[in-house]
């Protein structure tokens, strides 16, 4: 179902005028019509990527599943879509959160997915560019395998100013934040060496933000969501995610600073949503019901915003200029946790680089788990991978881009 809104409704905030851009018209594939082929036969699809994996100049993706074989596989775009190659033959415990780096140095983008609640690993797949075959596996590599089981969310950047990219990962069974550093030889590494840079207690928390009670499997205090940006100004990213950000100090020290500690369990991106100053936060509700809460940096406080009071399992989320006006947008989009939810919205609230913003809803009633908004087909705009966890399994949807109707 598509619709395109110039007000908000069913409990939407807008902020502002009339819609920047025009209404977009999208193309929806499915792999419930044959479009493209569905990953495995498993029912719970928890991690997406997108990359480009062919060095063709136009994205490719990655899907996880954690029930069977196989258990990731990727998507390779060709003139008429998309053909499904194999990167993990075997069935492999992978929890939601990925990223893409070149990692040995060959020129190519590997990838990176974790250990869910059953497993206490991190890998890396080395890209077997250009040699593909859909049906041969790529090698896997260990990054981590000791401590604590699931490992949701995960992202590579430069935190320490040192030129070199480090991998960052949340470990909810340790109920720490590591940093990974990529060895010299990492195709001949056992184990990367992780370095932990901050721990919490699960002994106790703060009244988290909901509008209803949380699923039961959040653990108390449960920290989650990865995003990366430069909040301070001083030139190096620094790590947001867990209600905080965290400031590189020397070393392997970083300094935790708190954007709401009543919001740790959530979805995180950043980006210069009000223009100047310090870029903002955005943290919304993965599992659970919760508003989509703006943070903006006010003489020394982080002060927020309610965007849209409930949002129902917001696992997709992100920061960028959709409408390429200059001004930054949010998009986010529901799940249909336990079948859940059957108005999901899939939406975009477009900017006005003031902080206030225009909904519009591009899709309802699909679910949207760790989906992406990327350009899938090499025209230059933004299209969304759209990957339910566990709504009508095995599935994949995609909606493309057609410009303005």
């Amino acid at each position: 179902m598509l619709l395109a809104m110039e007000a908000a409704t069913a409990g939407l905030l807008a902020l502002g005028g009339p819609a920047q851009g025009g209404d977009v018209k999208w193309k929806h594939l499915s792999s419930v019509n044959g479009d493209l082929p569905a990953p495995n036969s498993g029912k719970e699809q928890t991690a997406s990527l997108v990359c480009d994996i062919d060095k063709d100049g136009i994205n490719d993706f990655a899907i996880a599943e954690r029930t069977q074989a196989p258990a990731l596989v990727w998507y390779r775009r060709g003139a008429s879509g998309w053909t499904r190659y194999i990167v993990e033959s075997e069935p492999l415990h992978i929890e939601a959160g990925s990223d893409a780096l070149d990692i040995d140095g060959d020129g190519d983008l590997d990838i990176v997915f974790a250990g869910d609640f059953q497993n206490n690993k991190v890998w890396w797949w080395e890209n077997p560019y250009p040699d593909f075959d859909p049906q041969k596996p790529w090698k896997r590599h260990v990054i981590k395998d000791f401590g604590g089981n699931k490992h949701h969310d995960l992202m590579f950047g430069d935190f320490n100013g040192d030129g070199r990219q480090e991998l960052i990962f949340w470990n909810q069974g340790g109920r720490k934040l590591y940093l990974a550093a990529i060895p010299e030889n990492p195709r001949q590494a056992a184990t990367w060496k992780c370095t932990k840079i901050y721990e919490y207690s699960g002994d106790s928390e703060m009244f988290q933000r909901q509008t209803r009670p949380y699923p039961g499997f959040k653990a108390v205090n449960e920290h989650e969501g990865l995003a990366k940006a430069d909040i301070d100004g001083d030139g190096k990213l620094d790590i947001v995610g867990g209600g905080r950000w965290f400031k590189h100090i020397s070393g392997t020290t970083f300094m935790p600073n708190l954007i709401d500690a009543g919001y740790q369990f959530s979805r995180a991106a950043a980006g210069q949503l009000i223009e100047g100053g310090r870029p903002e936060v955005v943290l919304v509700v993965g599992d659970g019901w919760a508003p989509l809460v703006m943070y903006e940096w006010q003489k020394g406080t982080w002060v927020p915003t309610e965007l849209i009071h409930e949002v129902d399992c917001g696992h997709s989320l992100a920061i960028l200029d959709f409408n390429k006006d200059g001004h930054m947008d949010i998009w986010v989009a529901e799940m249909r946790l336990n079948d859940g939810n059957p108005k999901a919205k899939n939406m975009l609230l477009l900017g006005d680089g003031k902080g206030r913003f225009q909904t519009q809803i591009i899709s309802e009633g699909i679910e949207n788990h760790e989906s992406k908004i990327a350009d899938l087909d090499g025209d230059g705009d933004y299209d969304i991978l759209d990957k339910p966890y566990g709504w009508q399994t095995p599935r994949l949807d995609i909606w493309l881009n057609e410009g303005p109707q």
